[in-house]
């Protein structure tokens, strides 16, 4: 498998942009919408979830255990979609 193919059970619906909804559906899809679509409000948890995400393509950590991450830093954006 390569890195790309890193999937979460169940991915993660945002809205970015024009607020499309986007399914995020592992740390791949998390870290390029981190770095290429996300809104200017970050924090902790974004710093978090973007290191964790390129933790777990570099197989240090579980990409399982990082979702909950990701959906705190878009809680803390404000683009978790219902």
């Amino acid at each position: 498998m390569n890195c790309s193919n890193i999937c979460w059970a169940e991915p993660v619906r945002v809205r970015v942009g024009h607020g499309i909804p986007v399914e995020i559906d592992g740390p791949q899809s998390a870290l390029n919408t981190m770095t290429q679509r996300w809104p200017q409000k970050r924090g902790e948890h974004y710093d978090r979830a973007r290191s964790l995400c390129m933790a777990a393509l570099g197989r240090r950590v579980s990409a399982t255990s990082i979702r909950d991450d990701f959906v705190a830093a878009c809680l803390e954006a404000g683009i978790l979609a219902q």
